[in-house]
């Protein structure tokens, strides 16, 4: 198949200035660029008007069960994006037992047989019209390595398990390791199991990503800590959604950059992604102290149950989550009225309400109300919660070392608009309203310079060999009509998106495309 996409206004993804020229893709890869070009094509687009720029990169999402379900993902094409990074914080589907439950349900729904124990056996029942890549996720190793309940310190064994299957993952292709120290069941691992992990990565000169472990109170800390594993072992560390949490820690986002230029100054290899939204979204468990997340979720259940009926446990829980000592407790940061319901799958008549409305529907108080639901709840739970200051979000954004990210995240028919809609929402809101970036400015963070930070420097810029992911929109009508209840939304402006030189919405056809359409429209 060739295509000659002419009379286009050229930005490369490099954050060099635009230019005027036609782009010639043949075999599914960028094989001529310049003025006037003529060659005998399958396919002629005239782009005039348009911007044509390399296809937005997620480098942080949790694609995984989504790439197996509905294989092209038109809402992904229909915004821009054409390659994925999945395995971020920690989170994962490999390797397992395979006698294993699920995992992460809560976070990433369900798919109907996990018939697969490692990433080889993954990656066969992937069908995806749209690249993809993946990091070995710290949770899942711990899963497969630690014999009972993985809430818990490893012993030296377990850790040289995790480490070999560690190893195993690398040589297999996946491009690093993630590790979400907040999350359960990562945040108990010790300083010499990460050590130990790291010395692997780093054997394979691979990317570690972490969700830090406190991006709260303790952010300063937190962020020492993970730049303390940096230079012990000279990983490449990239922090995971950069930013403070809470209205009385924005003060110390300058802090932050500062302590992250420092390290990088001194020689450390480390950047951050972020996402262009001041709220966010995660799984509603979280809201609930360590002591609790250590338990099987049976045995965490009954303790949820008891603190209804005991008001002493109760108040012994609440009192950790309102005075928590070494986690974030987005409840005592942010507050009842700044966290709402985003998917509960037993009681989704409380979607969209704020956990304080919940609770007058429910007539009891917020505890009351977020232990009842999650008692209750059979699927997923995920929340979103008002983080963070527009000021902060846009002073992350500009830092030379911010790269793009989305932490896309599936569950079913609700979703963050950041899981689908980000970049358009970043180049609608920050570039074209707001004017905070040039399109050239954004388009590098979003493309070239991911590109070169995971090291798949054959694609991500529009050059010549390079391989043609391509989005041709409209400057003028580019617009993001997304929301945080309508994620799908498609948008306005974008015209045409190549995945390695072939037409994403062309090849949506049959089956394939009856399943997207599915999926987007429920």
């Amino acid at each position: 198949m060739r295509t000659l996409i002419k009379n286009g206004s050229v930005i490369d993804g490099t954050g060099k200035p635009s230019f005027k020229a036609d782009l010639l893709i043949e075999e599914g890869l960028i094989v001529s660029i310049g003025k006037n070009l003529s060659a005998k094509t399958d396919r002629t687009l005239d782009a005039s008007g348009c911007i044509v720029c390399p296809g937005f990169w997620y480098l942080h999402a949790q694609l995984y069960l989504l790439v197996l379900g509905y294989q092209p993902m038109h809402h992904n094409f229909a915004k821009g994006f054409t390659f994925d990074l999945s395995g971020n914080c920690g989170v994962g589907v490999f390797p397992r037992r395979a006698d294993g439950e699920p995992a992460f349900a809560d976070i990433l729904g369900h798919y109907p047989t996990w018939s697969w124990t490692d990433f080889p056996s993954y990656a066969e029942l992937i069908h995806s019209a749209m690249n993809i890549a993946f990091l070995q996720s710290h949770g899942m190793l711990r899963m497969r390595a630690l014999e009972g309940n993985p809430n818990r310190p490893a012993t030296a064994e377990e850790v040289r398990r995790m480490c070999a299957l560690l190893e195993d993952s690398l040589n297999q292709g996946c491009l690093g390791l993630s590790s979400g120290l907040y999350y359960a069941p990562n945040m108990y691992a010790d300083r010499e199991e990460i050590l130990a992990l790291l010395r692997v990565v780093r054997k394979h000169n691979a990317l570690f990503c972490v969700h830090h472990r406190c991006e709260g109170d303790f952010i300063l800390s937190s962020v020492d800590e993970v730049l303390d594993y940096a230079r012990e072992t000279d990983v490449r560390l990239e922090i995971s959604h950069l930013k403070a949490i809470g209205t009385k820690n924005q003060k110390y986002v300058d802090d932050v950059l500062e302590k992250i230029h420092s390290a990088r100054n001194s020689g450390v290899d480390v950047a951050f992604d972020q996402y262009p939204y001041e709220y966010g979204s995660t799984s509603l468990y979280s809201l609930l102290p360590p002591s609790l997340l250590q338990k099987s979720h049976e045995e965490l259940v009954r303790c949820l149950e008891k603190a209804l009926r005991d008001p002493s446990y109760k108040k012994g829980l609440t009192d950790e989550i309102e005075h928590p000592r070494g986690w974030d407790s987005v409840i005592e940061l942010c507050g009842f009225d700044n966290i709402s319901v985003a998917v509960l799958e037993t009681n989704m008549q409380y979607r969209g309400l704020t956990l304080t409305q919940c609770a007058r529907k429910m007539g009891c108080d917020p505890y009351d109300a977020l232990f009842t639901l999650l008692i209750e709840e059979k699927g997923s739970a995920l929340m979103f919660d008002i983080t963070q200051s527009t000021e902060n979000l846009i002073k992350i954004m500009k830092d030379d070392l911010m790269c793009f990210g989305t932490d896309a995240l599936y569950t079913g028919n609700v979703a963050h608009p950041r899981s689908s809609s980000a970049a358009v929402h970043i180049l609608d809101v920050f570039c074209k309203q707001k004017k905070i970036f040039t399109f050239e400015e954004m388009i590098n963070r979003m493309t070239g310079r991911v590109a070169q930070r995971t090291g798949l420097t054959g694609r991500g810029t529009i050059a010549e060999g390079k391989k043609a992911d391509i989005v041709v929109f409209d400057p003028v009508e580019l617009k993001d009509n997304s929301s945080a209840w309508d994620p799908y939304a498609e948008p306005s402006g974008i015209k045409e998106v190549f995945v390695n030189g072939e037409n994403a919405f062309e090849s949506l056809s049959g089956e394939v495309a009856r399943a997207s359409r599915e999926y987007r429209n429920p």
